[in-house]
C-alpha cells in the first residue's frame, strides 16, 4: 500500500510516497517505476498510481499464492507476467460488472508498469532481448486495447443552482443563525474556504496549499491602484498531512487576480483567527496543524445538511446529492465563462482564458465542456448582486474589514 514517509530525521529527498508490501518492506520495482521512470508526476497522481500497483501486487500474490511480482519482473518472465495481467483483468471486469465502478485507470497503470519494466529488462537481456521485445510488443499492442469496463462519456458539467448558491452565502455568514459551525474561528475559516473555492475557483488541494504569504499586492503605476493576486504553487515545507495536497498539472502553477473583498477577508482571518502555528499554511485545523483535505470535504457535508428544503430540492433536480468542494469550482467556471462571453470574447478566446485561469493542461477538454453548456442568467445575477449584499453584511459585523 502507498505510505507517506515524512520524517525530520531524513533528508528531504527521502521523504516521499512509497509502496510497501504486507511486511512493510518497500516494493522494489514499484519504487523504481514511480521514483525513476515517473519521477516528474505530481504527488496526487503518484498516489493513484501506487494504489493501483498495490492492487496488482495483491492480485498476483493471490493468483500464484506468493508475493512474487518483483521476482517475475527481475527474471523478465514475460509469459508469467502476461498470465498475471489476464487474471487481473478478469478480476477488474467482475468488479466493474458487480459494483458498477470504473476500473480503467487501475488497469492502464498496471499495463504501463509491466510494459515499462519488461522494456527495461529487454535492454539488458543480451541473447533474450529479441524474445522479450516480441513478447513486449504483443502485450503493449493487445492489452492497451482492453478495458475492464466500457468507456463512459464524461458526466455533464453542473453548476450549483442559483438558489443553492444564495443559500450557501447565508449559511457561511459568520453571524447567521443558520451557520452550523460551533466556534467563531471555525466560522471565519470555513467562510474563507467557501470564498476561495467559489470566487477564485480553486481546487480543494490548491486551497490547502496556500501559505501565509501566498497573497501578494503591488502598486500599478498605469492604473494608479494597488493590485492583488494569489500565487498558486507547491510548497516544500515538511507538510505533516497523510494525504498531501498537490498541484494537479504543471499548468496549475499560476497567479490569479483577487477581488478586494476576498483580500480583506484573508487579512481579517489571518490577523484574528488563524492563530500561531509551527506551519506556514493559511488554513489550519483546531489543533494548529495544516487542514486535512478530508476536513474540507466535511465542511461542505455540514453545509449541505444546513441547506433549506427548497435548496436541497433544487440540488436534486440538478442531479446532485450534496455540495462538494469541486461543485464550487464548477460553478466558478460556469459563471466566468458566461462573463467572458458577455464581455465580447468569442468561444475560442473564452476557452483559452478559462484554461489559463483554472490551470488546465493544454490537452484537457475541460474548458470545452464548459463552452458547450448553456448557463442560467439567474446564476450570474446571484454571483454579483448577492456577493455585494454579502460583503456589506460582513462589514456590518466587522467594521475592520472596510478599513
Amino acid at each position: 500500500m502507498p505510505v507517506n514517509v515524512n520524517s525530520s530525521s531524513l533528508p528531504p529527498s527521502l521523504n516521499a510516497l512509497i509502496s510497501v508490501g504486507p511486511t512493510n518492506v518497500p516494493r522494489f520495482w514499484a519504487t523504481v517505476w514511480s521514483d525513476i521512470l515517473k519521477r516528474d508526476i505530481e504527488a496526487s497522481t503518484r498516489r493513484k498510481h501506487l494504489a493501483s500497483l498495490d492492487r496488482f501486487y495483491v492480485a498476483v500474490a493471490r493468483q500464484r499464492r506468493t508475493d512474487c511480482l518483483d521476482s517475475l519482473i527481475a527474471n523478465a518472465d514475460a509469459d508469467a507476467l502476461e498470465d498475471c495481467l489476464m487474471g487481473f483483468l478478469a478480476q477488474l471486469q467482475n468488479e466493474a460488472a458487480i459494483n458498477g465502478v470504473d476500473r480503467s485507470s487501475i488497469w492502464q497503470t498496471s499495463v504501463a508498469f509491466v510494459v515499462d519494466m519488461l522494456r527495461r529488462a529487454g535492454n539488458a537481456a543480451g541473447a533474450r532481448a529479441a524474445q522479450i521485445e516480441a513478447k513486449l510488443l504483443r502485450i503493449e499492442t493487445l492489452y492497451n486495447q482492453l478495458a475492464p469496463n466500457p468507456e463512459k462519456p464524461p458526466p455533464p458539467i453542473r453548476a450549483l443552482p442559483a438558489l443553492v448558491v444564495e443559500d450557501l452565502y447565508e449559511i457561511f455568514m459568520p453571524g447567521s443563525p443558520r451557520n452550523p459551525f460551533k466556534t467563531e474561528t471555525l466560522r471565519w475559516r470555513n467562510l474563507l474556504i467557501f470564498m476561495l473555492l467559489l470566487r477564485l475557483g480553486l481546487r480543494r488541494g490548491e486551497a490547502a496549499l496556500l501559505i501565509d504569504n501566498s497573497f501578494k499586492r503591488d502598486f500599478d503605476p498605469v492604473s494608479g491602484k494597488t493590485i492583488h493576486w494569489v500565487d498558486i504553487e507547491d510548497t516544500n515545507d515538511g507538510d505533516p498531512r497523510y494525504e498531501l495536497p498537490s498541484l494537479k498539472t504543471p499548468m496549475s502553477r499560476r497567479q490569479l487576480p483577487v477581488q478586494q473583498e476576498v483580500v480583506d477577508l484573508v487579512d481579517y482571518f489571518r490577523k484574528n483567527h488563524r492563530g500561531r502555528a509551527d506551519f506556514p499554511h493559511l488554513l489550519m485545523s483546531q489543533k494548529a496543524k495544516p487542514l486535512a483535505l478530508r476536513s474540507i470535504n466535511k465542511v461542505f457535508d455540514i453545509a449541505t445538511e444546513a441547506l433549506s428544503v427548497e435548496a436541497k430540492a433544487s440540488l436534486k433536480k440538478q442531479g446532485l446529492d450534496g455540495v462538494s468542494p469541486h461543485d464550487c469550482r464548477h460553478t466558478s467556471a460556469v459563471v466566468r465563462m458566461t462573463l467572458y462571453k458577455e464581455a465580447g470574447f468569442d468561444i475560442q478566446q473564452s476557452i483559452e482564458k478559462l484554461r489559463v485561469y483554472f490551470g488546465w493542461s493544454k490537452k484537457s477538454d475541460m474548458p470545452r465542456h464548459y463552452a458547450k453548456a448553456y448557463f442560467e442568467t439567474s446564476l450570474a445575477e446571484v454571483w454579483s448582486e448577492k456577493f455585494d449584499t454579502y460583503v456589506d453584511a460582513l462589514r456590518s459585523i466587522n467594521p475592520e474589514m472596510s478599513a
